[in-house]
């Protein structure tokens, strides 16, 4: 090996590993702002892994009364859960360890975001890992959040570059393990036909097999999988009556997560820069380069899968997770081909100055974008709101009758309830779907009640969902309002939430 290729190899390896560095030391800025998780979804990915060695797998799950989960469970983030395990196994300090579980796994994205870059044959792997890495606050604080969607992106930078390098058999792996990983493992076929389309387009070849890879590999982990059937019908529900009822227009009535709401344009330029700047700079440089016939074939391939990202991105927020790294890729192989065509090897080495004065521009971007990326992602976990109800749920786990029902008003009360009393059982959680599919009639009825669209009758309620009790959030001041007028006894209450007897109303003073 000549000493000028050893040196090249060095400065690769010293840039490698500060680039690691700096990731690592951003990523720990963002994930410990504040001691509470990220995402409230995470109290229950915590808990779950606490209680999973001693449930196994179990094909029941009795603390959502009310829905399909109760006799028909399946864990659709197994191997998220598993890896979680070792963390969250003292319930006392597995949210801080569930934390900490989830920067390893943030960080183990953006590395292999940068091995997937060397793999294919992107220059400069790590200064692109920084890029994706500072691309937008909206993308990094998913990123470190606790839940499963992090895995996701893993696999979906793993099965894009198999799709690149024509490894049928190990994207079949790869669409097999993340069925066991994520809700929605059909986005590695996605990404198959939007790369199939891009070969027919740019080299004439109908090349199926990556689609055959992907689809063979995502069935045959739903149906092989540890909770099978259970795992289709799972599937299912996620990703048809889900969409049906938020992109479909069903009219169920029922109010949804946030987070499969489209976001607004200057979202995109102003919390996700660096993703923007990508996408527009990927899809310029590849025009460039089709004009002067330097396109390849994995420019173009990246071109479309970026854009079949950029439309789901369109339909929800919550795509910014594979919109983020396919643009950040798309623009790196695209200036890749640029570097290595022939014909413009010359041209780099006669203007000096220009070449100075982009790398400086880029630079400074870099810079830019990154800053902030971090002080927009550590100002959010900064406001990031801890359980509020942790304190009426560790009440009702002391003084309730174990295994006894509790009311709740929000189906996004459920994560934090499980959490601080898995003693107990709640009526739905996670999904209104999961609940609506199995019993429309008392989803509706709970709906009504909750949006105060129907006054609470205390004994209607009690029967409905067979419990004596109602746990309410001060978050939404109009739900105490109606258990007040409703003359409900106080049985505990803090700073943030109340526990409601619904046995005995107290009387009117007269």
């Amino acid at each position: 090996m000549s000493e000028p290729v050893s040196r090249v190899k060095a400065l690769g390896a010293i840039l490698s590993c500060a680039v690691a560095l700096v990731v690592a030391i951003e990523l720990r800025a963002v994930q410990f702002a504040t001691p509470h998780m990220l995402s409230r979804d995470g109290y229950y990915h915590a808990r779950y892994a606490n209680l999973l060695p001693s449930r196994g797998l179990s094909r029941e799950f009795a603390w959502t009364q009310f829905s399909f989960w109760k006799n028909h469970f399946s864990d659709k983030e197994v191997l998220f859960h598993a890896w979680l395990v070792p963390f969250c196994r003292d319930e006392t300090t597995m949210v801080a360890h569930a934390k900490f579980a989830a920067w390893l796994l943030a960080g183990a994205v953006i590395a292999a975001f940068g091995f997937a870059m060397r793999y294919t044959g992107v220059r400069a792997p790590p200064v692109w890992a920084l890029a994706l890495a500072g691309s937008g606050s909206h993308f990094l604080y998913r990123l470190c959040e606790c839940r499963a969607h992090v895995l996701s992106i893993g696999f979906f930078i793993a099965g894009t570059a198999l799709l690149l390098k024509g490894k049928w058999k190990w994207l079949a792996v790869c669409g097999f393990l993340y069925a066991w990983s994520y809700a929605a493992p059909h986005m590695l076929v996605a990404i198959a036909m939007a790369h199939a389309a891009a070969m027919w387009i740019h080299e004439g070849k109908r090349e199926w097999r990556g689609v055959a890879a992907a689809a063979v590999g995502v069935f045959a982990g739903l149906v092989i999988h540890p909770y099978s059937p259970n795992s289709l019908h799972m599937w299912w529900v996620q990703n048809v009556v889900v969409l049906q009822q938020t992109w479909g227009g069903a009219s169920s009535g029922l109010t949804w997560g946030d987070e499969f709401d489209a976001v607004p344009t200057r979202s995109l330029v102003f919390e996700s820069t660096g993703v923007f700047i990508s996408m527009i700079a990927g899809t310029i440089l590849s025009v460039v380069s089709a004009r002067r016939q330097l396109l390849s074939a994995r420019t173009f391939s990246l071109l479309f899968i970026a854009l079949a990202c950029f439309g789901l991105y369109c339909l929800s927020g919550r795509f910014i997770e594979y919109f983020a790294p396919a643009a950040v890729w798309l623009v790196a192989s695209a200036v890749s081909d640029l570097v290595d065509a022939d014909k413009l090897s010359g041209w780099w080495k006669t203007r000096p100055g220009a070449v100075a004065w982009g790398a400086a521009l880029a630079v400074a971007l870099l810079g830019a974008t990154h800053w902030r990326t971090i002080d927009r992602s550590v100002e959010e976990s900064r406001r990031c709101k801890g359980p509020v109800l942790a304190g009426a749920a560790r009440w009702t786990r002391a003084h309730l009758p174990a295994g006894a029902n509790v009311g709740h008003l929000n189906w996004g009360d459920f994560v934090q309830l499980f959490a601080y009393d898995p003693d107990h059982h709640f009526i739905n959680g996670l999904d209104p779907a999961f609940m609506l599919v199995t019993d429309p009639a008392r989803i509706r009825y709970w709906e009504e009640v909750r949006t105060g669209r129907q006054p609470l009758d205390p004994e209607e309620f009690a029967a409905t969902f067979d419990t004596e009790v109602l746990i309410v959030t001060k978050e939404v001041p109009r739900q105490v309002r109606m258990c007040e007028d409703a003359l409900l006894e106080r049985l505990f209450e803090d700073e943030k939430s109340i526990v409601y007897s619904l046995k005995s109303p107290v009387q009117k003073a007269d």
